[in-house]
């Protein structure tokens, strides 16, 4: 079986995108993460034997990146702001404000951006990323008691079916599309997208818990004890008192 590196920007959008960061001296953190890793695993591409079906590879970025506060993320919006007014086309530009924006916590606006760049943009690597950025505000961003969060979820999971349509083996997006499943009560689609980020990282003890508890549901304490059991590790090692409780109390259902 053939591997499929997974890189979540070519170098072409990645060499536009640094022109644009440069030309605003903005640099955003999610972009120096999503650059480092496609500089990873793009090396891994060069085969041309065929492709039989998609096997995942774990990208691990370097642990030496500098911890930095919000503060030092501080942009001045106006001149990206009328960078995208004077040329609206300009997809380098209108992402770079994205990014600014969602940095800045202006939620909406940064939606709006991604929405924008996701419907008029005719490049695929343009497209999954508004999709996935506009999924991961709606995750991360929006608060739980937004009064149109339900309608943003629905409009997330169309965005990111788009996505994966461009990049079917993006983990990213299955991790996202399976979060966003978890909420709109699809536990199918959840568990489906969710297993597949798992053959590549570790999704954390809170939505390993969830997962349990779907098969709990069905009956299949099989699944729920492995995904219960990693839970549990990895609970104890962030010393999460209260998930380690709620853990053992499932398990006590297992019988």
């Amino acid at each position: 079986m053939n591997r499929v590196s997974v890189a979540p920007v070519s170098t072409g959008v990645a060499s536009a995108i640094l022109s644009v960061m440069k030309r605003f001296h903005v640099i955003p953190v999610s972009l120096i993460f999503m650059l480092i890793a496609g500089m990873f695993i793009i090396p891994a591409c060069g085969s041309n034997d065929e492709i039989d079906e998609p096997e995942y590879e774990q990208v691990i970025p370097p642990t030496d990146m500098p911890e930095l506060e919000d503060a030092e993320y501080s942009v001045d919006l106006d001149p990206l702001r009328a960078a995208v007014a004077q040329n609206p086309d300009d997809r380098d530009a209108r992402f770079t404000y994205m990014i600014a924006l969602r940095r800045s916590g202006e939620t909406m606006d940064a939606l709006e951006q991604a929405r924008i760049l996701g419907e008029v943009s005719s490049d695929n690597d343009y497209i999954s990323l508004a999709r996935l950025e506009f999924a991961q505000m709606v995750l991360d961003d929006v608060p739980a008691d937004y009064p149109d969060r339900a309608a943003l979820v629905q409009e997330a999971i169309d965005g990111m079916w788009i996505a994966l349509g461009y990049e079917p083996s993006s983990i990213p997006g299955h991790l996202a599309l399976g979060r966003l499943a978890l909420e709109a009560g699809d536990a199918d689609k959840a568990l489906h997208h969710l297993s597949i980020a798992l053959t590549v990282t570790e999704i954390g003890y809170e939505l390993r818990i969830k997962m349990a508890e779907i098969y709990i549901e069905r009956g299949d304490y099989e699944h729920a004890r492995v995904h219960l059991d990693a839970s549990e590790s990895l609970a104890e090692e962030a010393d999460d008192r209260d998930a380690l409780r709620e853990i053992r109390g499932l398990k006590s259902q297992l019988g």
